[in-house]
């Protein structure tokens, strides 16, 4: 025996063919297409009367929304949810101790972990950058012109906030493709971003740990920490690029020596510096010039440089 019956566009529900509303979703079916089937293949229907059902379809109606758009309603808040539920702190605690203790250790963790602890890393060491820089100026300032002074180095570094969080950047990004060509070039096999970054910074994971203390350095304000903040600063850059540098060495043979791939990690490393000493040194100049009144480019002229 056949039955007419109506297939929901959004939900996939079936349902009978004299209703206008899903019964699952809300969604318009009045213009969906009636198909016949078979009465042993129909699905179990609601067991309210016709004439309820679509009353109480009538007082709930809603405009309907687009199929498409509830679609991808219903995924993103899923994969979020889902995110969510799978979340496991003590997983990510465990990484990180492990990563303290034994930075070469070999461990398991989710693609994430490196690259968000990274971006935190680099957000707050910009800061830093800036404030430990704004120190060194101030420092060097006469106190009878300091109150000016202070204002306009304020500006300055306030103005180029961005740009001392894309110095950071993009010499961590030289660092992590340094790392990945060089390892490619000595072993030619196919390595996963995402685990090379979690590698480098599981082994300057110590980092995390030294940012919060430079930040906390920063938010006293102490003159006398000028030489700290700069040294703090040095180190932590220098262990993320040893870090880059150890993960092109793995204990199996590799097709090519590792110390010429250690030798290419350094040159492009320097490359992604000097890229990113081109890109800022003309905003910075620029900043200068305009928040001090004071024409800096003879300084930065290398034939005006004198050993």
């Amino acid at each position: 025996m056949k039955v007419n019956v109506k297939t929901c566009p959004n939900c996939g529900a079936e349902m009978e063919a004299d209703v206008n509303f899903c019964t699952e979703c809300g969604n318009d079916i009045r213009n969906v297409p009636v198909n016949p089937v078979s009465s042993n293949s129909q699905p179990v229907m609601q067991t309210q009367t016709g004439n309820q059902n679509q009353y109480n379809q009538t007082q709930n109606y809603q405009a309907p929304i687009q199929p498409q758009t509830r679609s991808s309603q219903n995924q993103t808040f899923s994969r979020v949810s889902e995110g969510v539920k799978n979340f496991d702190k003590e997983n990510l605690w465990k990484w990180f101790v492990t990563s303290w203790k034994t930075p070469s250790a070999e461990q398991q963790g989710e693609k994430w972990y490196g690259i968000v602890t990274l971006l935190l890393e680099m957000i707050i060491f910009s800061w830093a950058f800036g404030a430990g820089i704004k120190k060194a100026a101030l420092a060097n300032i006469h106190p009878e012109a300091l109150g000016y002074f202070q204002d306009k180095t304020n500006s300055f570094f306030h103005s180029l906030s961005f740009d001392q969080f894309l110095v950071v950047f993009i010499t961590g990004a030289g660092v992590i493709v340094a790392a990945y060509v060089a390892h490619k070039f000595v072993y030619n096999d196919q390595l996963s971003i995402w685990n090379l970054i979690n590698q480098i910074v599981q082994l300057s994971n110590i980092n995390a740990i030294l940012v919060l203390v430079l930040s906390l350095i920063c938010w006293t304000n102490l003159q006398s920490s000028i030489t700290l903040i700069l040294g703090l600063m040095l180190f932590i850059g220098l262990l993320f690029m040893m870090a880059g540098a150890y993960t092109v060495h793995e204990n199996q043979p590799g097709q090519r020596d590792t110390f010429y791939g250690i030798i290419i990690y350094l040159v492009i490393v320097a490359a992604f510096i000097a890229i990113t000493y081109f890109i800022v040194k003309g905003q910075i100049v620029s900043q200068i010039q305009s928040t001090f009144e004071i024409d800096v480019t003879k300084y930065l002229d290398p034939n005006n440089i004198h050993f």
